[in-house]
C-alpha cells in the first residue's frame, strides 16, 4: 500500500559522566549513542514515529509502560520529549528549545522533592547557581495548596505554553497545569516516554505526535516550530567542592567523600537482573526523573519536526462554502490528505468529508438529498437513478490486534478465520468464570479467544495470560450500518465452517454459538446486539448494573457509532467494555469503560480500516483465505490453510478478482472465489471504495466541482506520500496494477457523466457509448453556486473531525504453520505491483476503446490539463 517517503534522521552524541575532583576532570563511563528517527516530515496529530538507538547505557530497573508514572523511575532511561522550539543559536526568530518549553502530562516529571538536602542533582557540575540552591524553580510565593508537599529540598520545573503561560506544576500539580496535563495516569497515554535499552546497549520506541489540534498549549503546528528531543540519562556528574557556589550552597568539607560516593553511584538495579522499579527504589543520581539535569540535558539530541498543514486550514484559507462529501470512514486518511491540497490550490475548490454510515450516505444520495457518497461497498439494491459509482481507492478492513507474550513484549502475528471472528461477533466467549457458571448455554465454551483451542492451534505463540478476558472475549467494532460491516460478514457467511458453526454445528472442540445468533442471516449491515442473558451475581456486585439491571454480554461488545474511536482504542490498547461502576452509589453514578489495558498483559481486538491501522501503526492479523480440505476432527496447526496479510500485492490480487455486476452498476468481491484456488493469495478484507454521484439532476456547480475531484483523485490523487496532495499509507494506488488501471479507466469516463448530466451510466464492460453532447452553461468552480432545483438539504450528519506508516512485512502468504506477516504493508514509492487483471481485465480493451471514443483517454486527467 502507499507508503510514506523515508524522511529518516539519524545523530549521534559523545556522553560520558564528567566529575570534578580536586579540580580535575574524571571521565567515567564515556559511550557513544546514536539515535534514528524514521519520521520527521509531514506529521499528523496522533501519527507514531519510530525512534532506536544504539551505544546508550542499559537500563536498570523494569517498566512495562514506557508512558507510564513509574517508566520515570527507572535507572539510564533514554527520554523522549516533544519540544516546542529548535536547539542553535542560529535559527533567529525561532524559539529555543529548553526543558521548560518540553511538555510533560503528569507534573511529576519536572519537578524533584527530597528531605535530602544534598541529594545529587544539587551536585551537578553543569548546572548553574541557582539551580543548586536549596529551592530552585518553585513559584514564589509558594502557593498554600504546595505548602504541605515540599520536603525541603525542591526543584521545579515550570512548562511554558506557546502564549508564553508559565505552568509551574509543583507536587500533584498544586500551583497549576496546562489544561491537556494532568496529576493522574489517563486512558490516552502521554507521549513523554522513558525506554529502556538493552545489555547490548540498543533500545527502541514508538513516539505518538502531537500538534496543536490536541494539545493547544504545546502548540505544535505547521506554523510553530517544535522537535523530538532525545535525552540519554547517563547520570549526574559530579562537584562535590562547589567551589565556585555561594558559601551557603557548598556541601561540608568533611563529608565531601561521602557525597561524592552518592553523587557517582551507577544505580540499585542491576541491568542483567529484570526487576519492577517502583517510585524510590531507584539510584537518584542516574534516575530517569532527572533528565531536566544539565549533566543529562547537556546529551540531548534534538531533531526538528514539520507538520503538515491539517484540513482545518481550509476554513481560514477559504471563505466560500464547501463541498459535502457524505460517507465511509474509510477514505478519511486520504480526504485528510487531499482536503488541504484542494482549498489552498487557486484552481481547486473546498470540499469537506463528512464521515457518515455508507448505507445511510447511499441512501441520501439516491433520494436527491445530498449531490454525493463515499461508498465502500454496493448499495443493498439498485439506485432507482442513473447513479455512477466510480472507483477511487482500493483499500481494506483490518482485524486489529494488540497482544503481548508472556514476557510482556507485544506479539507481532496473528492467524484468524471466520469461524473464530463468528465467535467473537456473536458473543459466544463467556468472558469471566461468573458468566460462565450462570449463563448454561456458555458454560462449557471458553471464556475467551485466548483460551479457545482452534485459535490456540491457529496461534502456538503463548501469550501473557494476566490479561483481561473479558475484553479478550470480544471484536471491537462499530454500531452503525458500514459497509466494512458488511464485507467482513460477507466473508464469515462464505465460509463453510463458520456457516456451519453458525447454524448450530460445534466446533472440533464442541464451542457452540451463542443461541441467541444461531442461524443468524448474513450478510449484514449493522451487527445486532442480541444476547439477552441478565447475571444475578454480576448484577448484586455492580451498583450500576443493581440500579438498572441490563444483559452482561452486550456491555462487553460495547460497539460505538464512530470508527475514528475504534482506531484510537486499538492504538492505545483501551478496552471500551462498560463494565466499571464510576461514582456508585452517588446520583451520577454509571458505567464506564474498562480503560486502557497494561501494556505487557494486553489482549484486544477491533476492526479498522487498513489506512487508520498504517497511520496510528496498528498491527494487523492475517486472514484465511483458502483451506485444502474442511478436516472432519479437531486440527492441532494451521496445515492446509493460507493466511493472508494485508499488503500491496494481496490487496492487487484480490482486486483483479472483483466481478462486475450489472444489476448493481458497480464491482462487487467474490468471496466465494476468493476462498478458491485463485484467491489464495488474495486478501479477503479488500473494500473497493467509490464516489457515487447522480448523472442528472444536479446544478452545473455541482457536477464541476465532483466531476473534476473524480478526475484529480483518480490521477494526481493516486501518488504516494504522506504530504498533502498524495495517497497515504493503507491504500493501493489504482496505477499500481492491472485492475486498478481498469477502474481508473472506468471513473475517467464516470467524470465525463457527471459533467454532462444527461443521464448516461458507463457499462461497467465497456459496451456503451455516451450520448451526443448538448449545450450546457460554461462550467466554473466558483465559490457561489447555482442552485440545483432538484436537490433539497437534510440534516447534517457530525462533520469529521481534524485528524492527522508501518514496517512493510512480506506480502506472501503463508501456507502452514509458518508465521504470517502481520502488519499493515506499505507500497513504496514508484513500485508497481505487477498483479493480473483476472476477470475485471476482460473489460479494459473496451473501456479503453470508449474512452479514446469520447476524446478523453488517460491524458485527461483534470479538468485543467497537466499542472
Amino acid at each position: 500500500m502507499a507508503a510514506a517517503a523515508s524522511s529518516q534522521v539519524t545523530k549521534s552524541v559523545d556522553a560520558a559522566r564528567v566529575h570534578l575532583v580536586n579540580g580535575a576532570d574524571v571521565v567515567a563511563d564515556p559511550r557513544t549513542i546514536t539515535v534514528s528517527v524514521d519520521l520527521t516530515t509531514g506529521l499528523r496529530d496522533g501519527q507514531p514515529i519510530n525512534v532506536s538507538w544504539t551505544g546508550a547505557h542499559p537500563t536498570g530497573g523494569v517498566a512495562l509502560d514506557p508512558n507510564g508514572s513509574l517508566a520515570a523511575s527507572l535507572e539510564y532511561p533514554v527520554v523522549i520529549l516533544e519540544c516546542r522550539g529548535v536547539s542553535g543559536s542560529s535559527a533567529t526568530g525561532v524559539e529555543q528549545i529548553s526543558p521548560e518549553t518540553c511538555y510533560t502530562q503528569t507534573p511529576d516529571q519536572r519537578y524533584f522533592s527530597t528531605n535530602d538536602i544534598w541529594s545529587p542533582f544539587r551536585l551537578d557540575r553543569y548546572s548553574p547557581a541557582a539551580a543548586r540552591s536549596f529551592r530552585s524553580g518553585v513559584l514564589d510565593p509558594i502557593p498554600a495548596a504546595c505548602l504541605g508537599s515540599l520536603l525541603g529540598l525542591d526543584h521545579w520545573v515550570p512548562f511554558r505554553a506557546v502564549d508564553d503561560t508559565l505552568y509551574y506544576g509543583g507536587p500533584g500539580g498544586c500551583a497549576g497545569l496546562a489544561p491537556e496535563a494532568t496529576s493522574e495516569e489517563s486512558s490516552v497515554p502521554p507521549n513523554t516516554t522513558f525506554a529502556r535499552t538493552d545489555l547490548e546497549g540498543t533500545g527502541s520506541a514508538k513516539f505518538v505526535i502531537s500538534t496543536e489540534d490536541s494539545n493547544a498549549s504545546l502548540g505544535c503546528s505547521y506554523q510553530v516550530a517544535c522537535s523530538l528531543v532525545v535525552v540519554p540519562v547517563m547520570g549526574i556528574s559530579c562537584d562535590v567542592a562547589g567551589a565556585a557556589l555561594p558559601a551557603a550552597d557548598q556541601p561540608p568539607v568533611k563529608y565531601g567523600a561521602f557525597f561524592f560516593q552518592r553523587c557517582s553511584s551507577t544505580g540499585n538495579f542491576d541491568p542483567t537482573i529484570p526487576r519492577p522499579v517502583n517510585p524510590g527504589d531507584e539510584d537518584p543520581a542516574v534516575s530517569g526523573r532527572l533528565w531536566w539535569t544539565e549533566s543529562n540535558w547537556r546529551n540531548r539530541m534534538t531533531f526538528p519536526l514539520t507538520f503538515a498543514k491539517p484540513a482545518s486550514v481550509c476554513g481560514v484559507v477559504s471563505a466560500g462554502a464547501p463541498t459535502l462529501l457524505y460517507g465511509s470512514e474509510t477514505l478519511r486518511q486520504a480526504t485528510t490528505q487531499w482536503a488541504p491540497k484542494f482549498c489552498t490550490d487557486p484552481k481547486l475548490f473546498t470540499f469537506r468529508h463528512v464521515m457518515t454510515g455508507e448505507p445511510q450516505a447511499k441512501n441520501l444520495v439516491g433520494a436527491g438529498s445530498i449531490s454525493a457518497a463515499i461508498a465502500a461497498g454496493p448499495p443493498s439494491e439498485p439506485f432507482s437513478k442513473p447513479v455512477v459509482q466510480a472507483p477511487i481507492a482500493l483499500t481494506g478492513f483490518a482485524i486489529t490486534f494488540a497482544i503481548d507474550d508472556p514476557l510482556g513484549q507485544p506479539i507481532t502475528s496473528l492467524r484468524l478465520n471466520p469461524r473464530l471472528l463468528a465467535k467473537l461477533l456473536t458473543q459466544s466467549y463467556s468472558g469471566n468464570q461468573t458468566i460462565s457458571s450462570e449463563y448454561q448455554a456458555l458454560h462449557l465454551n471458553p471464556l475467551s479467544l485466548a483460551s479457545d483451542r482452534e485459535f490456540r492451534a491457529l496461534n502456538p505463540d503463548p501469550v501473557n495470560d494476566s490479561f483481561s478476558t473479558d475484553v479478550a472475549s470480544t471484536l471491537f467494532t462499530v454500531s452503525s450500518d458500514s459497509d466494512v460491516i458488511r464485507a467482513l460478514t460477507s466473508y464469515i457467511n462464505a465460509d463453510p465452517e463458520a456457516r456451519a458453526w453458525l447454524d448450530g454445528k460445534p466446533d472440533p472442540w464442541g464451542t457452540v454459538v451463542n443461541p441467541s445468533y444461531k442461524g443468524i442471516a448474513l450478510p449484514v449491515d449493522g451487527w445486532p446486539q442480541l444476547d439477552a442473558f441478565i447475571s444475578p451475581r454480576l448484577t448484586d456486585l455492580n451498583p450500576c448494573l443493581a440500579a438498572n439491571p441490563v444483559p452482561w454480554l452486550p456491555l462487553v461488545a460495547a460497539p460505538v457509532s464512530d470508527p475514528a474511536v475504534v482506531a484510537l482504542n486499538m492504538q492505545y490498547g483501551i478496552g471500551n467494555s462498560q463494565l466499571v461502576c464510576k461514582n456508585p452509589g452517588e446520583n451520577n453514578q454509571k458505567l464506564a469503560a474498562a480503560g486502557r489495558q497494561r501494556p505487557g498483559s494486553r489482549f484486544i481486538l477491533g476492526v479498522v480500516s487498513l489506512a487508520d491501522a498504517a497511520r496510528y501503526q496498528i498491527r494487523a492479523a492475517s486472514l484465511q483465505s483458502h483451506i485444502t480440505a474442511v478436516p472432519a476432527e479437531a486440527f492441532a496447526d494451521a496445515t492446509g490453510r493460507t493466511f493472508v496479510a494485508p499488503s500491496s500485492s494481496s490487496l492487487s490480487a484480490a482486486a483483479a478478482l472483483l466481478v462486475p455486476d450489472k444489476a448493481l452498476g458497480t464491482w462487487v468481491v467474490p468471496y466465494a472465489t476468493l476462498r478458491g484456488a485463485t484467491g489464495i493469495g488474495a486478501y479477503p478484507g479488500l473494500l473497493l471504495v467509490s464516489l457515487d454521484v447522480p448523472t442528472v439532476g444536479l446544478s452545473t456547480h455541482d457536477a464541476t466541482r465532483l466531476s473534476t475531484f473524480l478526475r484529480w483523485v483518480v490521477s494526481d490523487g493516486q501518488t504516494p506520500g504522506p504530504e498533502n496532495g498524495q495517497l497515504p499509507a493503507g491504500y493501493v494506488p489504482l496505477k499500481a496494477s492491472a485492475a486498478g488501471v481498469l477502474l481508473a479507466t472506468y471513473s475517467r469516463n464516470a467524470a465525463d457523466a457527471i459533467a454532462a448530466q444527461q443521464g448516461y451510466v458507463p457499462a461497467l464492460d465497456g459496451s456503451s457509448k455516451p450520448p451526443g453532447p448538448s449545450p450546457t452553461p460554461t462550467p466554473s468552480l466558483s465559490a457561489t453556486p447555482t442552485p440545483s432545483p432538484t436537490r433539497t438539504r437534510t440534516p447534517s450528519p457530525s462533520v469529521e473531525p481534524t485528524v492527522t506508516p508501518i514496517p512493510t512485512p512480506s506480502s506472501s502468504p503463508t501456507a502452514s504453520p509458518t508465521p504470517s506477516p502481520t502488519d499493515v504493508a506499505l507500497v513504496k514509492t514508484g513500485v508497481t505491483t505487477p498483479v493480473s487483471a483476472g476477470p475485471i481485465g476482460q473489460a479494459l480493451p473496451a473501456l479503453l476503446a470508449l474512452a479514446l471514443f469520447a476524446g478523453l483517454g488517460a491524458i485527461a486527467t483534470t479538468l485543467w490539463g497537466r499542472r
